[in-house]
């Protein structure tokens, strides 16, 4: 319970023949139920209240038990079930982090149960601050001066994990910071506009916790094709007005939309972005915004057909990017070496590369990993530090990895190396095959335990654990030395675990749990699907990631 939640993952499978149904209401059978009605019975049916038999224990905190809000019901890709997902609440106040999953199949039966729940006792749920007095201080810390703050402060109860207990807080989401949280040189060329969710002890005021949310990349449709960063043709959809004959990088199918930000400064000049399109005239057409929309674009479309989603909100949502952007760029040569996924869209910088300015868009795996942040934010929102905010960086590593290499189906002859076309040398950033050949760990043994101060916790640091468990996972081979997975399985599990059984403050052994319990489901009917769950068993199991313990 380092994050002050306890986890149960149970499948059916697991059960013994034995079977879990929603008890029948007078005469309605489950199958007759609408999903949620289903699953909220089978879930007070599996808490069995406070019996000590039951199979999940039923939170309480100070003699209250807990209610569980209904989050919805989703369509399960893959599998033909669906999931119900219920959040913790006391006194009708959120417990941050909490989940709880209920998977039914096409009768309302019980499939499996994914919970994160929580016990906030000796807290007073009634706020002694008032919203508007939360938002000044936000203000104050983030330097707003006299300028309005529209977010809404959400009352929850909150772990906090520097002084293991619980609180009340306020939650302000998605505050971008007009002072620095920490002191930046003024020729920084990796400083990012900072965005954070900020944490008020709703009693004292207090600043409990910051949580980064900035994570580091008359008209008629027609195709264009031009050269991309690395000078390869590339097929793109734009949008041309015939009667200004100007054309602007506008993909309307996809909902994709490239800007150019013109090199100006992404932190002062906040107010400005996305910028105009990246447009033609001025020909030709700028290679950085060119890798940044065929990039995208893939991205977009591997969603949709390979995990079935429309988009990274799953509603087709814009996908808006932003290439030639900077941070205090006149004094460094319009040099800024960094990408990033800030909430609403992406911003590219670049670099000199064999004399010439590369953007950071130019590799399809450091587009997809951002992009990819972006579909973290819209499902799991894991915190960006500690193990969670690692957990937020593999998974961005994992999708990358396979969107770059989705096209060649022999996952043995796959590049492992990530973002090795933004240097003269060819040395990649990262190297999930091997993650210590970049300094990181690549087993629990080697874990950096980081101050918040020092990459929010070493999230990029630390990442490197669960990607080789990833790693793993993917090119795991049968007795006979097949590969078990294929490129589409191994991308719709790991997103089956983001999706439907991750929350705010999951860490690396919520993922392993959460793998097993998503393949069960998806390899149901797969001859090989004991040695599937196994292997993705000892994948975790030989990077230390293991099994908790009972109660844990």
């Amino acid at each position: 319970m380092a994050k002050g939640l306890r986890s149960t993952g149970i499948h059916r499978d697991e059960l013994g023949g034995a079977t879990i149904t929603a008890a029948p209401e007078g005469a309605v059978a489950a199958r007759d139920m609408d999903p949620e009605r289903a699953a909220r019975r089978i879930l007070n049916s599996l808490m069995g209240g406070a019996g000590a038999g039951a199979a999940i224990a039923a939170p309480r905190a100070d003699g209250a038990a807990a209610d569980f809000k209904s989050l919805g019901v989703e369509k399960v890709p893959f599998t033909g079930t669906q999931a119900v997902k219920f959040r913790q609440q006391f006194h009708k106040i959120p417990v941050y982090g909490s989940l709880v999953t209920v998977e039914l199949d096409g009768n309302n039966d019980f499939v499996a149960v994914n919970s994160s729940v929580g016990e906030p006792s000796g807290v007073n749920p009634v706020a002694t601050l008032s919203p508007a007095q939360a938002i000044e201080r936000v203000r104050e810390w983030a330097g707003y001066g006299d300028r309005p703050l529209e977010q809404t402060p959400r009352l929850y109860f909150y772990f906090d994990r520097a002084k293991d207990t619980w609180r009340l807080v306020y939650i302000i989401e998605d505050v971008l910071r007009h002072r620095p949280r920490r002191p930046q040189p003024e020729t920084s060329v990796t400083a990012l506009p900072e965005y954070s969710d900020f944490v008020v002890d709703a009693h004292t005021g207090e600043l409990v916790n910051e949580l980064p949310r900035t994570q580091t990349m008359a008209e008629i449709d027609a195709q264009l094709q031009a050269p991309d960063s690395l000078a390869r043709p590339r097929t793109v959809q734009i949008l041309t007005d015939n009667v200004s004959n100007t054309s602007k990088m506008h993909d309307r199918p996809r909902n994709v939309h490239t800007h150019d930000f013109g090199f100006n400064d992404t932190i002062l000049q906040s107010n400005r972005l996305p910028g105009p399109y990246v447009q033609n005239p001025p020909e030709p057409w700028d290679p950085g915004g060119v890798s940044a929309h065929a990039n995208a674009a893939e991205v977009v479309n591997f969603l949709k057909q390979v995990l079935l989603r429309d988009g990274l909100d799953g509603s087709g949502g814009k996908v808006v990017s932003s290439v030639n952007c900077t941070r205090f760029g006149a004094s460094n040569g319009r040099e800024w070496r960094n990408a990033a996924r800030i909430p609403g869209q992406m911003i590219y910088g670049q670099r000199r590369v064999n004399g010439e300015l590369r953007s950071y868009a130019a590799a399809l795996d450091v587009v997809a990993h951002e992009l990819l942040h972006g579909l973290t934010d819209h499902t799991a929102r894991l915190e960006y530090q500690f193990q969670s905010g690692a957990l937020n960086e593999s998974y961005s590593d994992i999708f990358g990895i396979i969107v770059a290499n989705f096209a060649n189906p022999d996952i043995g002859t796959w590049n492992w190396e990530m973002g090795e076309e933004l240097t003269e040398t060819g040395v990649p950033l990262r190297d999930m095959r091997d993650p210590t050949r970049f300094r990181q760990p690549a087993h629990m043994d080697a874990y950096q335990d980081l101050p918040d101060e020092n990459d929010h916790g070493g999230v990029h640091t630390n990442s490197g654990i669960h990607n080789k468990a990833a790693f793993n996972v993917m090119t795991a081979k049968s007795a006979s030395g097949q590969h078990l997975f294929t490129a589409v399985e191994v991308a719709r599990l790991f997103y089956l675990v983001l999706s439907q059984h991750l929350s705010r403050t999951s860490e690396f052994v919520d993922s392993r749990k959460g793998a097993i319990l998503a393949a069960r489901t998806l390899f149901q009917a797969d001859p090989q699907r004991d040695a599937k769950i196994a292997a993705i068993q000892k994948a975790f199991d030989d990077v230390g990631i293991l099994e908790p313990g009972p109660g844990v």
